[in-house]
Order: structure tokens, then sequence, then C-alpha cells
């Protein structure tokens, strides 16, 4: 899509929507949004665009996600502790309840810790 493409008002496109359609349904692939605004030429408010393009743009997205939360478990992975290493029951426990006070009794007895540090 171009910096350049230009903004149409609501009422020219309410008006012409159905060539609008067409023009999607010719155009294929290349057909290009339709910038939509109060005013001709103004600011774009709104976009209509061909749905093969709006389905394109939501898998792109869904495919981004994806992406995100992969490298955020790989990475999740890559910083965990080794066996044996890290914070043990009780340590998580107390730290569990630091954040969670109202609860602190029931989780630090749950997770078999104190108070303290033991």
């Amino acid at each position: 899509m171009s910096e350049q493409q230009e903004v149409h008002s609501v009422a020219r496109v309410a008006a012409t929507l159905r060539t609008v359609l067409a023009g999607f349904r010719q155009g294929g692939e290349r057909a290009l949004p339709l910038l939509v605004g109060e005013q001709e030429g103004g600011e774009p408010e709104a976009v209509v665009l061909p749905y093969d393009l709006f389905l394109e743009l939501c898998r792109a997205l869904e495919r981004s996600e994806d992406l995100d939360l992969g490298n955020l478990a790989a990475n999740r992975l890559a910083n965990a502790p080794a066996p044996g290493q890290g914070l043990d029951t009780a340590a998580l426990a107390r730290l569990v309840a630091e954040a969670q006070p109202e609860d602190a009794d029931d989780l630090l007895q749950a997770g078999g810790a104190s108070a303290r540090e033991d």
C-alpha cells in the first residue's frame, strides 16, 4: 500500500460500494485497500479491504502471536535452572506468600515452609 493513497469520503464510498466490491473481485491479489475518512482527501479513519486480504492479515497476526509464544517458551526453557538448582518448594512458597499475604499461612503450609527461610 502506498503512502500516497487517496482517502475517500464516507459518502463517496457508500454511494459506490458495489463498484468498489466489483473492483476487488476483478483486481484479485492486486486490489488495494480503500482508505476512508469523513472528508474527501482528509485523514484516514477506516479501511475497506478485500476479504482475502483480511484473512491473510488475520493469519499473519496468528503466526506472529504463535512465534511470540514460541519465543517466550524457548527463552523460558533456556533460562530455566538445571534440575536440582534454583528454588526449592519451600522457597517458592515463601515468594508466593509474600505476593499474596492474605493467603500466606495456607500457601506456606502447602509448600512445607515457614515464614522465615530455613
